[in-house]
C-alpha cells in the first residue's frame, strides 16, 4: 500500500458511517482501499474523542485517484501478457488468435 494521507473530514465520515451502521467496517475498507488494522484504530479514535479525533489530517483525499492509479496499473499489466502471448505466436509462425466468428 502506498503512503496516503486522508483528510479529518474524510475520517470522521466514514467513522460515523460505521458506528452508526450504515456501513461495515469491510465495506468502508473495501470501498476506500483502506487496511482494516488502521481504519480499526480510526474508528477507536473516533469513539474516544468525537469530532475531536484526527487533529493532525489535513491533507486533501485524493481515494478517487488513487483507485484509478489501481485500475490502470491492472489493465497495463493485462495488455502486456496479451502483448507477450501474441509476440509469442507470431515468433512461433502461427497467427493471432481471431476474436469473434468472420
Amino acid at each position: 500500500m502506498s503512503n496516503r494521507k486522508y483528510n479529518k473530514a474524510f475520517k470522521i465520515a466514514l467513522c460515523e458511517a460505521v458506528v452508526s451502521g450504515q456501513k461495515s467496517k469491510a465495506q468502508c475498507c473495501r470501498e476506500n482501499g483502506l487496511t482494516p488494522s488502521m481504519f480499526d484504530r480510526w474508528v477507536d479514535q473516533y469513539r474516544q474523542l468525537g469530532s475531536d479525533a484526527f487533529p493532525h489530517s489535513d491533507g486533501p483525499v485524493q481515494v478517487g485517484a488513487d483507485r484509478r492509479i489501481l485500475e490502470l496499473e491492472a489493465l497495463v499489466g493485462r495488455l502486456t501478457l496479451e502483448n507477450q502471448l501474441l509476440k509469442s505466436a507470431i515468433e512461433k509462425g502461427g497467427s493471432a488468435p481471431k476474436k469473434g466468428k468472420e
